[in-house]
């Protein structure tokens, strides 16, 4: 019997970016380069800061941090389309993007097998969130997935991992486990009340970083060492 089975889980809720997708860093310098086209200054200190949140979000703060509320304003659609626009180049022109295991989809069905549903979340906005899916042929090994931008807040804010809850018909918080490859994927599985936090070293965040912060219940390479 693997970990997840040892524990009850019947819902594991994947991180996608670090977690289930290897992009090697490719959103964080999109939105470092889109935030930099409207005149704000980025350190590599900021972009740590971001790991594993809402990218709308990060975007919004930081033109909130530099600018009256009404340039602000303006400046978020300016600096989302360059997001945007930057991000689809990297990962679907360049190609840039990739599991972070090829057997990721044999691992999921897998454990679907034996009742354990997959959802997947994300601070991606649900258009991009679809587009990798597709891209990845994810679709057919996941039964659900959530991007930030249909709840009313994102990590570590635990509304995505409640709504595909929802969405799987999993009635247990306890019987829902959180994986990801950063600290604040999981505080929101803490946050959430999830039977089981699991932090993978396959992303942003080092195996002191999550030890430290004491929010890993398991700490793994990779999410496929589930198995």
């Amino acid at each position: 019997m693997n970990i997840l089975g040892k524990h009850g889980i019947r819902l594991l809720v994947c991180d996608m970016a670090g977690t289930v997708v290897q992009e090697n860093g490719a959103v964080y310098n999109a939105i470092a380069n889109s935030l930099r086209k409207v005149n704000c200054v980025i350190t590599e200190e900021n972009i740590k800061q971001w790991h594993g949140r809402s990218k709308d979000e990060v975007i919004s703060e930081v033109l909130a941090d530099k600018y009256t509320p009404i340039v602000a304003h303006d400046k978020y659609y300016e600096a989302m389309a360059y997001f945007i626009e930057e991000l689809r180049k990297e990962y679907f022109e360049k190609n840039k993007i990739a599991l972070i295991d090829p057997k990721i989809p044999t691992f999921f069905n897998e454990l679907r097998s034996h009742g354990i549903k997959i959802g997947l979340n994300t601070g991606y906005s649900k258009d991009v969130q679809l587009d990798i899916i597709d891209h990845l042929n994810l679709t057919s090994c996941v039964d659900n997935f959530i991007s930030t931008d249909v709840v009313a807040r994102g990590r570590p804010y635990p509304y995505m991992i409640h709504r595909l809850m929802e969405r799987t018909d999993i009635k247990d918080i306890k019987s829902v486990a959180k994986v990801g490859d950063t600290i604040i994927d999981m505080q929101e599985g803490r946050n959430a009340g999830c039977g089981l936090t699991i932090g993978v070293l396959s992303g942003a965040t080092s195996r002191n970083d999550l030890l430290a912060s004491c929010t890993a219940d398991i700490i793994l390479r990779k999410i496929t060492d589930l198995a």
